[in-house]
C-alpha cells in the first residue's frame, strides 16, 4: 500500500507541473471548481499553457490548442459479501490519461479529438501500459449562427463524430470537475457507453436561446475505436438546460433534463448494456460557498437476462460547500437506486466488484434490487484545474431481501488537466 501511494504521489507531482485552467470542455449544469485561481502567479502562468496559436485574421486556421488530463486514484474496500464473510481489497490506478487537440478553421468550423493513451489493467489482474486505448471523442462542428448571421437564436451548431452523450446531471459535469472520486452507480448505469467504455458516433444539433439550451442527436450503436459506422441500431438522444436564476435570485439555479431511446434488434451491438430508454430530471442550486444537485432518474433495462430486465429508478442528492474559499471543499452524496427485478441494478465496477473478480469475495455479481450509498469527502484545490480528493463511501445492496454486499470504501485521488 505504501509503495503504491508513494508512486502515485510522485506521478501526481509530475503531472501537477502541467496544470492549467483550460475552458475547452463545457459543463453547462454547474461550475464545480473555483472560478478564480487563489494561488496567484503559478495558476495564472499555466492558465493558457495549451493555447498554441490564435489569429482571427487567418482565413484558414484561426486557433490551435492542445489539452490533456491525468487522473490517479487509490481505493481500499472493507466489506461483507453475500455469504456473510468479511473481505478487503485495495488497488491504485491511472484512472484517466488523455491527450487531445482542437483546431478552429475556416472561421465557422472546429475539429477536436481526444485519445485515451494509458491502459491500466493492473487492478483487474492485468498489466499497466502506455498505449493507445481508444479515441474518447473525435468531432467536427459547424457554427451555423455565425456562418449565416442567424439572429433568431443565440447559438446554433451542428456536429458529427464520436462524443459523450450526457444522460444525468453527474455525467454532464466533466470528470475533471466532478466533486466525488467516482460518479454514483445509477448515473453510470444510464450512461449509454460502448462496450469498451467509450462513446458513441452520431450527429447532433446544439441550440441556445436566452436561458434555454438543448442538444438533440441521433447516434449509431455500432462501436469502433475511432468513428463507428451505422451497421446496427440507432440511439435517439436529447438533453436540455433551463437557467432559472432570474426567478430564484440564486447564484446558480438550473433545471436539467436528459434522455435517450435505443432502437435495436437481436444481434445488434448495443450501448449502455442494452438499456431501452432512460430519463432524468435535476435541479442545481447554489448561493455563495454552497450548492446542491438533486436528481431523479427513471429507465428501462430493455431485453436482458432473467431477473435483469424491467424498470430501474434512482435519486441522487449531492450537496457541497467551500470551507475555505476556492481552496477546501466539503462534499456529500446520497444515492438510492432500485429495480422491479431482483438483479436490475448493480454496484460500480470499482472497487468491491473487483474484489470478486480478482479475489475470494462472493457478491453474486454485485447485482440487486435496492442499493443505498453514502459518500463524504474533502477536495483541496491547488488551482482550479488541479486538486487532491479524499472520500469515504458506504454501500448496501440487496436482492430480494438478501444482502449482496455491505461495506466501506476509502478513496484518495489526484486530478489535473490543462
Amino acid at each position: 500500500m505504501t509503495s503504491r501511494l508513494t508512486g502515485g504521489m510522485l506521478l501526481a507531482s509530475t503531472a501537477f507541473l502541467w496544470a492549467g485552467d483550460a475552458t475547452y470542455e463545457e459543463t453547462p449544469v454547474v461550475s464545480p471548481a473555483p472560478v478564480e485561481a487563489s494561488s496567484g502567479g503559478f495558476c495564472d502562468a499555466y492558465k493558457n499553457i495549451g493555447k498554441l496559436y490564435s489569429d482571427d485574421t487567418n482565413p484558414i486556421i484561426q486557433s490551435f490548442s492542445v489539452f490533456g488530463r491525468i487522473h490517479y486514484q487509490y481505493g481500499y474496500t472493507d466489506g461483507v459479501d453475500a455469504n456473510g464473510d468479511n473481505f478487503n481489497y485495495e488497488s491504485d490506478e491511472i484512472r484517466r490519461f488523455r491527450v487531445g487537440a482542437k483546431m478552429g478553421l475556416l472561421n465557422y468550423f472546429e475539429l477536436k479529438g481526444q485519445a485515451e493513451i494509458f491502459n491500466d489493467q493492473e487492478p483487474a489482474g492485468g498489466d499497466r501500459n502506455f498505449e493507445f486505448k481508444h479515441m474518447w471523442d473525435l468531432t467536427f462542428t459547424f457554427d451555423a449562427k455565425d456562418a449565416f448571421g442567424i439572429e433568431a437564436v443565440d447559438g446554433l451548431k451542428f456536429g458529427y463524430g464520436k462524443r459523450e452523450t450526457h444522460t444525468s446531471a453527474e455525467w454532464d459535469i466533466s470528470s475533471n470537475s466532478i466533486k466525488t472520486v467516482e460518479r454514483s452507480a445509477i448515473s453510470n448505469k444510464v450512461w449509454p457507453s460502448a462496450t469498451e467504455f467509450d462513446n458513441a458516433t452520431g450527429g447532433w444539433v446544439d441550440i441556445k436561446s436566452g436561458n434555454f439550451r438543448t442538444e438533440l442527436g441521433v447516434f449509431s450503436t455500432t462501436q469502433d475505436d475511432y468513428i463507428a459506422g451505422w451497421d446496427d441500431g440507432i440511439m435517439y438522444w436529447a438533453n436540455a438546460w433551463y437557467d432559472i436564476s432570474s426567478m430564484t435570485g440564486a447564484d446558480i439555479s438550473k433545471l436539467y433534463f436528459a434522455g435517450f431511446y435505443q432502437d435495436i434488434e437481436a444481434g445488434d451491438e448495443v450501448l449502455g448494456g442494452g438499456m431501452e430508454w432512460s430519463t432524468s430530471l435535476s435541479l442545481t442550486y447554489g448561493r455563495g460557498p454552497w450548492q446542491f444537485i438533486l436528481e431523479g432518474i427513471y429507465a428501462d433495462n430493455g431485453d436482458q437476462a432473467a431477473d435483469r430486465d424491467g424498470n430501474v429508478w434512482g435519486v441522487v442528492f449531492l450537496p457541497s460547500m467551500f470551507l475555505i474559499e476556492d481552496k477546501l471543499e466539503a462534499v456529500a452524496r446520497y444515492q438510492y437506486q432500485g429495480s422491479s427485478e431482483d438483479e436490475g441494478i448493480r454496484l460500480n465496477s470499482r472497487y468491491a466488484r473487483r474484489a470478486e473478480s480478482v479475489g475470494d469475495a462472493d457478491l453474486d455479481g454485485a447485482r440487486g434490487d435496492a442499493h443505498h450509498s453514502f459518500y463524504a469527502g474533502l477536495n483541496y484545490y491547488f488551482c482550479p484545474s488541479t486538486k487532491v480528493m479524499a472520500g469515504i463511501e458506504y454501500d448496501d445492496i440487496e436482492s430480494n431481501g438478501d444482502h449482496v454486499y455491505e461495506g466501506w470504501t476509502t478513496f484518495l485521488g489526484f486530478r489535473t488537466y490543462f
